[in-house]
């Protein structure tokens, strides 16, 4: 008998569609009603796993029902729905399931529900707290340095910094061993506006610190990228792996008013990327961009800086007016190389939204 209806209800949706625009003439539709279009969770444990809940509805339309797509708004959310078309004065459920697993705190998240509903696309909503399950020093803290010191990160990629404002980042470090451990740094590689100083030099079994960091742009004329390294020493021994910090320095923007950024200029890019394709070894590839200014004041650059010494770049100009465009020629040198060839440039102006862009090119170098 299940059978037998789900057939029927499909030649009818067939039917239907067929019909098409008469039955539109006819004010007929499909129309999906919740009981609710919201569900909170309150307060969840993220020990405790998923957590669902199932949204019911009913057609109060004159047409079958049909819901064609769902989309989520995270990965940690999914339903659970029937395909199947609901008749007119059906019913049906949508089971929606939220994983909590490291996402501590406050949540909302939105279902759209598409269907041949004419009013478009239906939403629902789940909101709720997650409260974190308590995590250990090796989730924190995943990189191991030696003597049961561990660190957050390697990689620290702090962003775009004002230029003539000291400006203090953090790194997290933990000890998860049995002992107490010394802690250094190796400080060699860092330019003077630089400085790297563990809060605490000596960390008891199990506890957290940090590496305090300190870029002091009131002592240098910073302009563009900057990579540095610095090295880590455990127990008196310097450790073989650096932890590598880069920053962008453009001006300071903080003091601009709203009508200010309102008018401020715009850089727009024809585009970030080009790839040469095969090249061969040692010619000079040349390829233009060109940066257009789409804002209401004077867009000026302030700095073209390479990642190597095998790409070069030159404009025509480093002010551009309000309207007008800019031609940033970039050469790269394939002199040498083989195989890959991957370099680039960081663009910095005048430009407070985003005042630093990084621009690539690609080849690769055939013998």
């Amino acid at each position: 008998m299940r059978t037998v209806l789900r057939s029927i209800a499909c030649s009818l949706v067939a039917l239907w569609t067929t019909v098409g625009s008469g039955a539109a003439e006819e004010g007929k539709s499909a129309r999906m009603v919740f009981e609710s279009y919201t569900h909170d969770f309150g307060k969840i444990r993220e020990a405790d796993g998923d957590v669902s809940h199932v949204f019911r509805f009913r057609n109060s339309g004159t047409l079958p029902l049909v819901i064609q797509s769902v989309g989520v708004s995270c990965g940690c959310t999914y339903p659970e729905f029937s395909k199947e078309p609901v008749l007119p004065g059906g019913r049906g459920e949508m089971k929606i399931t939220f994983d909590p697993t490291n996402r501590p705190g406050r949540f909302e998240k939105v279902i759209s529900i598409a269907c041949n509903d004419p009013r478009g696309n239906i939403r629902l909503t789940i909101t709720g707290e997650v409260e974190g399950r308590p995590r250990t020093i090796q989730e924190d803290y995943p990189y191991d340095v030696a003597d049961g010191l561990r660190i957050a990160d390697r990689s620290l990629i702090l962003g775009t910094l004002p230029r003539g404002r000291a400006t203090v980042r953090t790194v997290g470090i933990a000890n998860s061993g049995k002992a107490p451990v010394r802690i250094g740094i190796d400080a060699t590689g860092l330019p003077a506006w630089l400085t790297a100083r563990p809060v605490k030099t000596v960390l008891a079994p199990g506890e957290r610190s940090e590496i305090r960091l300190t870029l002091d742009a009131t002592r240098a004329d910073l302009w563009g990228k900057y990579r540095y390294c610095f090295g880590l020493i455990v127990g008196g021994e310097k450790q073989p792996d650096p932890v590598e910090v880069t920053a962008i320095f453009a001006e300071d923007f903080s003091g601009l008013s709203r009508t200010e950024l309102q008018r401020a200029p715009r850089a727009d890019y024809s585009s970030f990327f080009y790839h040469f394709s095969d090249q061969p070894q040692g010619k000079l590839l040349r390829r233009e961009f060109q940066i257009s200014n789409g804002g209401e004041r004077d867009l000026i650059i302030r700095h073209i800086g390479p990642t190597s010494d095998r790409i070069r770049a030159r404009t025509d100009r480093t002010v551009i007016r309000v309207g007008e465009t800019a031609t940033l020629t970039v050469t790269l040198d394939t002199k040498g190389a083989r195989g890959r060839l991957y370099e680039g440039l960081t663009v910095v102006t005048n430009d407070p939204t985003r005042p630093a862009r990084e621009i690539r090119v690609l080849a690769t170098v055939i013998e």
